[in-house]
């Protein structure tokens, strides 16, 4: 009988993810939402897990101050895993004996993954920050914002999860690639501050050719400037999307407001986008969200409305058709540090009065002896 198991992409992969907040979370949740086995190793103090990005993984909790504890984490890292995904200012691993120079030559399949804010080397590199400060070095923070108003940040998508995590997999992707040619893994670099810079090439590109973003923040086209590139106000307080940039759809848009071209200013006329902005936000004023929505319902406008953020949770993306990710309708997201520690530890040969010495000695955490037994 033909195996009914779902076919993963990156079944067979194994990680281990150092516990850390948001990118390296999110790198090691989308690789196993796509079938890696993913191991994460808690901090062992950790009590409470805070980390909603856990789904499919397991937890151990391991007390790497103890030589133990270490000795431990090298025999998970060296026996059979691919992957090594740490989120630790510049040194750390190195000042527990698990930098790359000794991890890469015990297991030379190795893909060792430094992940930071501002690299591992630079004025900044050793200093502590979050999304907001990675937009601010990479310059990306100045674009952001309106007129006359301080640079505004967005949710912490952009570094976190767009420069950080999600380009850590795209180069354990890539590193994976080339060990099937030559075999032996390698050193992940990966800086937050250069991952949002290599996000913002098409914004730098047509600045420096001076095709776009060639006035003051808040006064171009994509950043708030335009009229036909803005979020106005509904009649009932809600929102529409407008992004009717090419001519066709502006000329769309214009139809479906009942507003004839021919008595309005021309399009790229920025002298008079500030009036224009004023006639839309009335107009846009007038009616419902829902009542705009039908308006523009299958037209090229680009009018949609502004939804609050209350979908169901997000499927694995990109959707591949023969090999797409886990199903996550049942998927457990909150587990407890060090909730699959005794199972980890059989897994990887340790033996039944190895792992109560273990709980003895305070190097793993989650092995539920109970004191009688110790």
């Amino acid at each position: 009988m033909a195996s009914t198991k779902r076919l993963l992409p990156l079944d067979g992969i194994k990680v281990i993810e150092m516990a850390g907040l948001a990118p390296a979370p999110f790198a090691g949740m989308v690789l196993a939402d796509f079938g890696a086995s993913v191991i994460r190793i808690d901090k062992f103090t950790l009590k409470t897990n805070m980390d909603i990005l856990s789904r499919n993984k397991r937890l151990i909790s391991i007390n790497l101050k103890s030589p133990i504890g270490t000795s431990i984490l090298k025999r998970l890292i060296c026996y059979d895993t691919d992957i090594l995904i740490e989120p630790f200012r510049p040194g750390v691993m190195e000042k527990l004996g698990l930098g790359p120079d000794i991890l890469c030559n015990l297991n030379e399949k190795l893909i060792y993954v430094r992940l930071t804010g501002f690299g591992q080397e630079g004025k900044f590199s050793n200093i502590a920050g979050h999304d907001i400060n990675y937009l601010a070095v990479s310059g990306i923070l100045s674009l952001l914002g309106r007129k006359n108003e301080n640079p505004m940040f967005p949710l912490n998508i952009l570094a976190d999860f767009a420069g950080g995590g999600l380009i850590s997999v795209l180069g354990i992707l890539l590193a994976l690639i080339a060990r099937l040619k030559s075999g032996k893994g390698q050193v992940i670099d990966v800086a937050m501050v250069d991952g949002v810079k290599y996000l913002s090439t098409y914004p730098y590109l047509m600045k420096l050719t001076n095709q776009m973003w060639t006035k003051p923040r808040g006064e171009n086209i994509l950043d708030g400037g335009a009229h036909f590139y803005e979020v106005y106000k509904t009649k009932d307080n809600k929102f529409m999307a407008v992004g009717a940039i090419e001519p066709q759809f502006y000329a769309e848009l214009l139809k479906r407001l009942n507003l004839d071209a021919n008595l309005l200013p021309f399009q790229l006329d920025s002298s008079k986008w500030n009036n224009m902005k004023q006639l839309f936000t009335n107009i846009f004023k007038t009616k419902k969200q829902e009542e705009w929505t039908q308006i523009f319902y299958k037209s090229d406008a680009c009018v949609t409305p502004v939804y609050e953020l209350n979908y169901k949770i997000p499927e694995p993306t990109p959707k591949l058709l023969r090999t797409s990710g886990k199903l996550i309708n049942n998927t457990k997201y909150f587990l407890k540090p060090g909730e699959h520690s005794r199972e980890i530890l059989k897994e990887y040969g340790y033996s039944e009065n190895e792992i109560k010495e273990f709980s003895i000695k305070n190097i793993v955490d989650g092995l539920n002896y109970s004191k009688s037994l110790l």
